[in-house]
């Protein structure tokens, strides 16, 4: 996806901005020269110790805007539009704290399991965490996706599955054991009409990947309450940095494999089919990031607390 710059300018000037607001919104948008606008990108843009400040903030903010209103003249695809919605900016003013996504603990991700009520709910969630699977991914997964002829050989190892990511460009997703026999189980209950049917998407309905990703979304995260696991406010409201959500889930098992099983950096970067190595590192200083959050409100000296 390339954001022409021409499209933006025209935006920033139709909102009757001041001229030297305008200079300073571009200046940004052509440091940002990524090819698309998701938490990654935007992760790694205000990582930049020159891009956090206010009028940063106030670009990124224009920029989603611009994106989201424009989508359909931009091309932009259901899958990419549902990325740039879910994008959590910086909402404070002046200095910009970098937002981490706190991850999910490993065993957490077996109760919130047992808050869904269906098998396909679960396996969704299963999928999403252990297969590091983006929402597009999740749901355009086929019977047919599944190497059944290489797992029924040994059933000791893990299964593989060919997933379509942005794009359709295909990968390789490697799911447990445990998984692939609860998949064939759940095949073996369903009536999918041919090998070539859609494992979570309903045939009898329409394909509306953003009503789709939608609901499963609001499922996943009334479940995270249910577990206890996203945290509530004094109103009752999930706290954003807790809520569970699909891209907290790949975000989970990368920092889980990283930073507790001590899989090199590489290999994570596989399983996650990242092309660029840059975008696994991010979850290495997740842990840094989280001790660094920690040791900042312990006192100076006792009697400050």
């Amino acid at each position: 996806m390339r954001i022409p710059l021409s499209d933006f300018e025209s935006f920033l000037k139709n909102k009757n901005l001041k001229d030297r607001t305008i200079e300073n919104y571009l200046y940004y948008f052509n440091k940002f020269h990524y090819d698309v606008f998701n938490q990654e990108t935007v992760s790694r843009f205000i990582a930049m110790a020159s891009n956090r400040n206010s009028v940063a903030r106030a670009f990124l903010l224009n920029l989603k805007r611009f994106l989201t209103l424009n989508y359909k003249e931009l091309l932009i695809s259901d899958e990419l539009k549902v990325d740039i919605s879910n994008v959590e900016l910086p909402t404070i003013t002046g200095r910009i704290k970098k937002r981490v996504i706190r991850p999910i603990h490993h065993d957490d991700i077996f109760i919130i399991e047992q808050c869904l009520r269906y098998e396909k709910e679960r396996l969704q969630l299963l999928l999403s965490y252990f297969c590091a699977l983006r929402l597009g991914e999740l749901f355009k997964m086929t019977i047919v996706s599944i190497d059944w002829d290489k797992w029924k050989r040994d059933k000791s190892k893990m299964g593989e599955a060919i997933v379509l990511g942005k794009g359709d460009k295909e990968g390789t997703a490697y799911i447990p054991r445990e998984i692939m026999t609860r998949i064939a189980k759940y095949i073996h209950t369903q009536n999918f009409i041919s090998i070539d049917s859609f494992l979570f998407r309903d045939p009898k309905k329409e394909y509306n990947f953003s009503a789709l990703s939608r609901a499963w979304q609001l499922k996943l995260a009334s479940a995270g309450i249910k577990a206890r696991v996203a945290k509530l406010d004094g109103f009752g409201k999930p706290i954003p940095n807790t809520t569970v959500h699909p891209h907290r889930l790949r975000h989970s098992y990368a920092s889980y494999l990283i930073n507790e099983v001590g899989m090199d950096v590489r290999k994570v970067q596989v399983m996650l089919r990242h092309s660029d190595i840059s975008s696994t590192q991010i979850y290495t200083h997740v842990e840094e990031q989280l001790l660094k959050d920690e040791l900042s409100v312990i006192p100076y000296r006792k009697s400050e607390s």
